[in-house]
């Protein structure tokens, strides 16, 4: 039997790769890039998260439940690509 190494030796040997081809990008789909492709720069230009949300102290809220709710403050607002001006505090 053929190691991993060795089997994919003797295929590499007998595998012609395919003459590289145009399509419109909304065509290309599940196919392979022929060469690689390079960002000129970061997209979007800023650190990311595609979720919203709170961020809290736990020792705030392990009490809470729905018979007990605990009451928060919002610090404040931060959009998408900004950076929160104040720490999270009790």
């Amino acid at each position: 039997m053929l190691n991993i190494e060795e089997a994919l030796k003797a295929i590499l040997e007998h595998a012609t790769p395919l003459a590289p081809v145009t399509m419109p990008l909304d065509e290309a789909a599940g196919l392979v890039l022929a060469e690689d492709v390079m960002a000129h720069g970061n997209v979007p230009p800023f650190a990311n998260s595609a979720m919203d949300g709170f961020a809290v102290l736990a020792a705030d809220i392990w009490q809470a439940s729905e018979a007990t709710p605990v009451r928060l403050h919002i610090l404040e607002d931060v959009p998408a690509g900004s950076v929160a001006t104040q720490p999270v505090r009790p």
